[in-house]
């Protein structure tokens, strides 16, 4: 990857974040992630090797420099992988890996070389790794603790390792959202055999602000069509996989039926109603990932007919739902009805338009409200907001959900593990991933999906076992 890909305006999207996350100006977050990372890694070894490449791909989106195997004496942390010693003077973190986990420790103890693992753990481990580094080379400012050390514990995840290799039928699924976590899953299902047809769907183009956190993309990529990009970036790294750009929104796509039409669903899209909506399309089976800013990454999962929650039931309205369509309503000068419709009237892109000289109605109808308020935040427009769902997570935490939902593709479509035992998982990527917080949801009980007699009627209909 190149090295000059993180713009102003992804700068910013960093620094929105870390400001929101410890409560501080943005000038002061951005000093804070004005550093330099050395990782450190023998290339004879390829598993310390490849984890140093993610770590330092996953970081150039995050800090002003992120060097493999350098020599900065001014480093501001390294990261050194098996049996090499450190090259600078900087704080220290060393990650091992003997076959069934991965840790990362401030320890040096005695260099080993890394046993061998799957090239999908290698990228579990490195976002994991990239955040214990962003905490360490920050002065541990992060409102969360890291352990230390990090274990993460392979057998957590609930997959067959010897497995992962098997190949996995995707059928004819679609992917809802070629942002950050489409991304991530992409850039993770690179090292797996999937297999089918896997319809990319997004209506948005790509801007600099997304540059910090969306990793495919890259600055000769904005202004282009988001799902066009994703699939010729990504398509070369899947033999077996068919991808299909769609440059629109799934509800607009030509094949939309009154018939069991989506058989199974992918979901990377940005915001909570948006996942609610999509539940109203009658999916027969969800992936779902997502994240709450840097905290943590949420990972569902359920096939009709269920007894147990829906896309809609674990992405209910709530109040911090509702203050964020207030916040984005009250500075762009529209009615809550009017962010509530997600997508920019014509008429109200005229308000907005004069609103912010530069901006033009006719470019950002159709906009989704989250996009253009995001694009308005990374540019500077509109202050520092303090709600800390319009911000962008970092690279590392996009990843890592676009990795899990992958690791759930993998458990459910290949090693056949039922959500009957569980369907909701929350996970930090700041602590170890840990199988027990795995649950089972229960339906809500004033779900709009759910709830509603006729969607369940016509849900039974489309995938009850009478089908």
């Amino acid at each position: 990857m190149a090295d000059d890909y993180l713009t102003a305006e992804a700068r910013r999207e960093n620094a929105l974040t870390l400001a929101a996350a410890l409560g501080i100006s943005v000038d002061s977050a951005s000093e804070a992630l004005d550093i330099d990372i050395v990782v450190s890694a023998d290339l004879a070894d390829p598993v310390a090797a490849d984890i140093a490449r993610h770590v330092c791909a996953l970081l150039k989106r995050t800090v002003r420099r992120a060097s493999m195997n350098g020599l900065d004496d001014h480093a501001h942390a390294e990261l050194v992988i098996g049996a090499i010693r450190g090259r600078t003077n900087g704080p220290h973190l060393y990650l091992q890996v003997d076959g069934t986990a991965a840790s990362v420790t401030s320890h040096p103890g005695q260099p080993q070389p890394c046993s061998p693992i799957p090239a999908v753990c290698r990228l579990l481990s490195a976002c994991y790794a990239a955040g214990a580094l962003v905490y360490r080379a920050t002065g541990s400012v992060m409102p969360y603790t890291v352990n230390d050390p990090l274990i993460i514990r392979f057998e957590e995840l609930g997959l067959e390792l010897s497995r992962l290799d098997d190949p996995i039928d995707l059928g004819h699924a679609y992917l809802a959202g070629a942002g950050a976590i489409g991304n991530g899953f992409l850039w993770a299902g690179r090292y797996l055999d999937l297999r089918g047809r896997l319809e990319i769907v997004d209506d948005d183009h790509v801007t600099s602000g997304n540059l910090n956190r969306q990793v495919w993309f890259l600055p000769e990529d904005i202004g282009k069509p988001k799902a066009t990009r994703l699939v010729a970036l990504a398509q070369p790294y899947f033999p077996s996989l068919q991808l299909v750009p769609r440059r629109c929104r799934l509800q607009d796509l030509q094949e939309r039926s009154d018939g069991p039409w989506l058989q199974r669903l992918l979901v990377a899209v940005d915001s909570r109603r948006a996942r609610r909506e999509l539940q109203n399309e009658f999916p027969g089976e969800v992936f779902d990932a997502s994240t709450t800013d840097i905290r943590e990454v949420v990972i569902h999962h359920h096939k009709q007919p269920t007894t147990h929650a829906c896309l809609s039931c674990i992405y209910e309205p709530d109040e911090a739902e509702f203050s964020r369509e207030h916040h984005i309503a009250e500075h762009l000068g529209v009615s809550i009805e009017e962010v509530r419709s997600e997508r920019i009237s014509a008429e109200s892109a005229n308000v907005i338009a004069a609103r912010f000289p530069g901006l033009s109605a006719a470019e950002i109808t159709g906009v989704a409200y989250d996009s253009l308020f995001k694009t308005l935040c990374s540019s500077g427009r509109l202050g520092s907001p303090d709600d800390k769902r319009i911000l962008a997570p970092f690279a590392f935490v996009s990843v890592l959900a676009g990795t899990l939902l992958a690791v759930e593709l993998i458990r459910c479509l290949g090693h056949r593990q039922s959500s009957a035992v569980s369907n909701y998982w929350r996970i930090s990527p700041w602590h170890s991933p840990l199988a027990r917080r795995r649950i089972l949801r229960a339906k809500q009980p004033d779900c709009g999906f759910c709830a509603d007699r006729i969607k369940s009627v016509v849900n039974l209909q489309l995938w009850g076992p009478t089908r």
